[in-house]
């Protein structure tokens, strides 16, 4: 017999509001980790990249690959090396005079003749793309090449692992 105090059940309803701010928290999620930008990063042939575990955001750059027969910059040949290294003829004062006049002209047409003071988000930076058999001379030639031009923040690019 059923007591007349019970009262009658119903199905239970959809909550919207709990499933309303999962989707809000899903979206916003989203929208954070979404990256607007892209960066036409080109791989240059003969060069296998050392690996890294980490993962950092590319910022426009100016491209130096190194491989074990020239060096490149920005998809164009500046400099013939032999087994990965720079001959003492080729470079004078621990600098490479062809690149840094290379990497003097990328910067003057990319900042201008008068940037003395670049900002955070228009910083000179090259990218350098190097061999992981390189020889450590020659990456470091490179690199103070790059600095005499202008170029005081480095990348060196790595594959993700």
């Amino acid at each position: 017999m059923r007591s007349r105090f019970l009262k009658p059940q119903k199905a239970p309803g959809l909550m919207l509001t709990s499933l309303l701010d999962m989707f809000t928290i899903i979206l916003i999620f989203l929208i954070v980790s979404f990256d607007a930008e892209s960066y036409d990063f080109r791989l240059a042939e003969d060069v296998t990249l050392p690996e890294s575990a980490t993962r950092t955001e590319l910022t426009p750059a100016v491209n130096v690959a190194i491989t074990r027969g020239r060096i490149v910059v920005e998809q164009d040949e500046l400099l013939a090396i032999e087994e990965g290294r720079v001959r003492e003829s080729d470079y004078d004062a621990g600098e490479i005079p062809e690149l840094v006049e290379a990497l003097r002209a990328e910067y003057e047409a990319r900042f201008g003749e008068d940037a003395t003071a670049p900002d955070d988000v228009t910083e000179p930076i090259v990218v350098v793309q190097s061999d992981r058999s390189l020889d450590y001379r020659t990456l470091y030639v490179v690199l103070r090449s790059a600095a005499t031009a202008g170029f005081f923040k480095y990348r060196l690019a790595t594959m993700k692992s």
